[in-house]
């Protein structure tokens, strides 16, 4: 009989999830069925028409049905996932994101099988209250759930996690700055994340303005499309940064980019459930600079891997940049360490290996 890594039989696992972009919480949906399938397991995902997601599933060769199962005024959609599970032979269904969470429980309960739906931001309880286990991507997600009354014993932790293979054999710092048309000794910041308010790009923007004041030179990198890319644009020529400020939209080489900059900054001031991106600048080698907010704290230990800044605080954001900037060996000292700490806890491999846990005790194994 097949064993998979952990020596336990192979499960069988429908992964729901509904959205139609391929942002953080599909990448990662898509990551950790990678992991799983790596250690012996089959992952089948239940998706609405996705091309950019099924063109991900289709280069790691994971299956994928097409559903009619989007939107929370579906009744249908928890038959069509009951069906489709058991069509699969499903052991279990893992879920991502609210309306995933919502119809893939009932769906669970219809076909008789647990289901485990994962919280990927600081969410209100009510769609996932119908599974049998949640699981949050950090602490930060975990407490935001306790504290409106979902019992700690239904809460799982399973920290996301990216491929390190992916920030090998990239171009170098040098090798960026020159594709990118910037000066070699100049001081460069960025941030890759959508461009939305609760990103908080405009108090990067805003920090731009007063680090310009001490470094003429100064670039500040923003990786990402999003509405609030026209806003950037005017808040940079109001405050007289237009040049220094770099609106690149979306970049599928966007760990390259990050390669040319000497400080990562995530500057969220809501509802970041783990800071991906400060987990891919670790990976790289790079100080990070990022709000003192739930999900964040924990991909950056403050003082060690970076520092923190107060949420919203543009001026506070632009010390504890000129803090990094002002001392070199720090800097370098800070990226090592957040290697180090990335490579132990947010691999693809450390994922797959928590969820296969959670998956174990869910089918009472």
């Amino acid at each position: 009989m097949a064993t998979a890594a952990d020596g336990g039989r192979p499960l069988t696992v429908l992964t729901v999830i509904t959205p139609a972009r391929y942002s953080g919480a599909e990448r990662m949906a898509v990551y950790l069925a990678d992991g799983l399938q790596r250690r012996g397991h089959r992952v089948v995902f239940a998706c609405k028409r996705n091309d950019l997601l099924l063109a991900a599933l289709a280069e790691r060769d994971i299956e994928a049905r097409v559903l009619p199962i989007a939107g929370k005024a579906n009744l249908v959609a928890p038959l069509v996932l009951a069906l489709a599970a058991r069509r699969v032979g499903a052991d279990l269904i893992h879920t991502h994101l609210s309306t995933a969470g919502l119809w893939g429980s009932v769906a669970g309960r219809l076909a008789g099988i647990p289901t485990l739906a994962s919280v990927h931001a600081l969410n209100a309880k009510t769609c996932f209250m119908l599974a049998d286990l949640i699981a949050t991507c950090s602490d930060g997600v975990r407490d935001h759930l306790a504290e409106q009354g979902v019992p700690e014993s239904m809460i799982r932790v399973l920290y996301n996690g990216v491929y390190p293979e992916r920030f090998e054999g990239l171009p170098g710092r040098d090798a960026m700055r020159d594709a990118l048309d910037l000066w070699p000794d100049a001081p460069v910041i960025g941030a890759v994340a959508h461009l939305s308010p609760k990103k908080g790009q405009r108090h990067l923007v805003a920090a731009t303005a007063i680090l310009r004041e001490r470094w003429p030179d100064l670039v500040c990198l923003l990786v990402g499309e999003g509405e609030d890319c026209e806003a950037l644009t005017e808040q940079a020529r109001e405050l007289g940064v237009a040049d220094a400020v770099r609106l690149l939209g979306y970049r599928d080489d966007a760990p390259a980019v990050m390669q040319a900059m000497d400080v990562v900054v995530l500057p969220s001031v809501a509802k970041e459930g783990l800071g991906v991106a400060l987990i891919e600048a670790a990976f790289l080698g790079r100080p990070v600079v990022g709000s003192d907010a739930p999900g964040i704290r924990e991909v950056l230990v403050d003082g060690e891997t970076g520092l923190l800044a107060p949420v919203g605080d543009a001026m506070g954001l632009a010390n504890a940049i000129a803090a990094i900037l002002d001392d070199p060996e720090r800097a370098e000292h800070m990226g090592e360490l957040g290697r180090d700490r990335a490579r132990r806890m947010f691999t693809v491999d450390r994922m797959a290996e928590t969820a296969e846990g959670i998956y174990r005790e869910l089918v009472g194994e």
